[in-house]
């Protein structure tokens, strides 16, 4: 998607001098769908009323966002944008009464999570994830910074044979050798090494992490699953990965882990390379990810049944999405206690639309407020 920046209302501008100019929202814009919207903000595909061209438009909330975050992840984005498998960042950035808001390129099929299925994307589609997702890594790496948000949410997809991904949202990212606080990260893609650490203390952001996230990402493409809940001791999984990396124990034989059983010799070589759990001997880069795109990934035998229904595995904490069954189950057990199971997709978009409405309708609110009140107001967030 590309557009004229010089034929949009000069309202929305390039920064300047880190000044953003305040508009309306609604008055500037129809809002055509949300596409994603989180504690981050909201991501909206809004067309614009005096060009009629549609755009992406990434909202981050003030109370939860700070300026400084905001203008890093707008310049990281538009720094990176000229790597082909990175999202395309607009020059164009402005604020509202309760958000700031930049604009970037629309992936018109979505994340690779809602387009992986339950036995994952196949060999031919996860080697092409992976040669694109990894060149976008080594841009960003040779850049000098880190991801750290390295997820299927995170990539998009442009082209249904997965011939076109793009890796997007750098709110995370940060230049690699920072100081960073353990917050809440997302424990099924997190390294162990970060994982130890307590939260609200601080940890060193290095390339191998992203390394680590990426080995998660191609395994959930592969199989379908995730390898494990969390890389932590205490998850039973990890636990027999860890065994198994670490060589022939005496107590227990080695076995390998049964999803690794999916996966080819050769590939279980370089994804026990990239997933090593000891941080400071794991790669740094994915540079040679390429040599490996000839190889056979998944072994050739089919799935074993036994492994499917190993009952010593909750397949809804374990595997990427839940069995049909369980689900069955589960709506099962709602509808006899009266829970309405059935989505009526035309009330749904009516609420969509409802509330975007009332959003709408508060912040112009608000910026009636801000016309009566000093100049400083402005910069003011929603209230908590």
């Amino acid at each position: 998607m590309s557009y004229d920046r010089k034929r949009i209302n000069p309202n929305i501008h390039k920064i300047r001098e880190f000044e953003l100019e305040k508009i309306n929202l609604a008055e500037e814009f129809d809002i055509l769908q949300i596409v994603g919207e989180g504690w981050f903000g909201k991501v909206l595909l809004v067309e614009h009323r005096v060009t009629d061209t549609e755009m992406v438009l990434k909202a981050l909330p003030k109370p939860y966002v700070s300026i400084k975050d905001f203008y890093r992840e707008f310049h990281y984005g538009l720094q990176l944008s000229a790597h082909k498998n990175l999202i395309t960042t607009y020059d164009v950035a402005f604020e509202t009464a309760g958000f700031y808001v930049f604009s970037q390129e629309y992936a018109p099929l979505g994340d690779l999570m809602s387009n992986i299925s339950e036995t994952g994307i196949g060999e031919l589609h996860s080697k092409k994830v992976a040669k694109q997702l990894a060149a976008a890594l080594d841009y960003i790496h040779a850049h000098g910074l880190v991801h750290r948000d390295v997820k299927l949410d995170n990539i998009l997809v442009f082209r249904s044979d997965f011939s076109r991904i793009k890796l997007c949202d750098f709110g995370e990212t940060r230049k690699a050798g920072t100081l960073v606080t353990r917050r809440n990260e997302w424990l099924h893609y997190a390294p162990p090494e970060v994982l130890a650490i307590a939260n609200d203390q601080l940890y060193e952001c290095n390339t191998s992490h992203d390394v680590w996230q990426f080995g998660i990402a191609i395994f959930i493409c592969l199989t379908g699953c995730l390898p494990w809940q969390k890389a932590a001791p205490d998850d039973p999984r990890f636990g027999r990965y860890l065994l198994w990396q670490q060589g022939s124990n005496v107590l227990l034989p080695v076995r390998r882990p049964k999803l690794f059983k999916l996966i080819s010799n050769k590939a279980q070589r370089w994804f026990r390379k990239y997933l090593e759990p000891r941080g400071e001997k794991r790669p740094t880069s994915l540079s040679d990810m390429p040599r490996y795109l000839e190889d056979r990934w998944l072994a050739r035998s089919e799935r074993p049944e036994e492994e499917r229904e190993d009952e010593t595995l909750c397949p809804s904490m374990y595997s990427y999405h839940s069995s049909p069954e369980e689900k069955n189950r589960l709506l099962y057990t709602l509808t006899q206690y009266g829970i309405e199971t059935t989505v009526d997709r035309t009330a749904k978009k009516d609420r969509i639309r409802e509330w975007i409405q009332s959003s709408v309708i508060e912040e112009e609110d608000e910026e009636k407020m801000d016309e009566g009140t000093s100049s400083t107001a402005g910069s003011q967030g929603l209230s908590a």
